[in-house]
């Protein structure tokens, strides 16, 4: 679920940040760049490990900051195919569920990995899976273990404007990174089910 990557970068340290050690004032600045930021085809950064590399730091003129070149380790969520998780249920539709492990939230079950027996209750808002004679709803928030079928990356990258649109906006997006999952197997979907 959770990988270490090596990254380098070249980091700005402002004079707010000269009274901290030069490692915890890297660290602060690592993670104001990268926590919470999916980086495409490594994952979703979460926290800076350790500083494995650490250049000596340098003015340019007219500059008040220094700049210094690092190499370090990121803690990256990165689940790798199939992988056993679990999240919350934290929607659904005919389409599908959509899954939040509260950190992330772009998981989505569709309904082609639903159990075999499994329908969508359109009067309910939820899947209700029919097995052995037992009606078992899928409600929301509620904990659900599920298996990684893919990891998606998409570049989302800022669309260029055409000529003379000036307000040319998408009206929606697609994450940078996602999961498509199933609990179309034994011992997975609710937690419940299971007890």
């Amino acid at each position: 679920m959770f990988v270490l990557t090596v990254l380098r970068d070249t980091l700005k340290i402002v004079p707010e940040d000269f009274r901290k050690t030069r490692e915890q004032a890297l660290k602060d600045a690592i993670n104001e760049k990268y926590a919470n930021r999916v980086l495409h085809d490594v994952g979703l950064c979460i926290l800076v490990h350790d500083l494995v590399e650490i250049d000596e730091g340098f003015v340019q003129h007219s500059e008040g900051w220094i700049w210094i070149k690092v190499k370090f380790r990121m803690i990256v969520f990165r689940p790798f195919r199939d992988e056993v998780l679990v999240g919350r249920v934290r929607s659904a539709g005919a389409q599908g569920i959509d899954i939040s492990m509260g950190f992330f939230d772009d998981i989505t079950i569709p309904a082609s990995e639903m159990p075999l027996g499994s329908e969508y209750n359109g009067s309910e808002g939820v899947w209700v899976w029919r097995y052995e004679g037992n009606e078992l709803y899928m409600d929301l928030e509620e904990p659900i273990r599920f298996r990684v079928l893919e990891t998606k990356f998409l570049d989302v990258s800022p669309p260029r404007p055409k000529i003379g649109d000036v307000d040319s906006v998408p009206a929606s997006h697609a994450p940078p990174f996602s999961l498509t999952c199933t609990i179309a197997q034994d011992g997975l979907g609710l937690l419940s089910w299971w007890e």
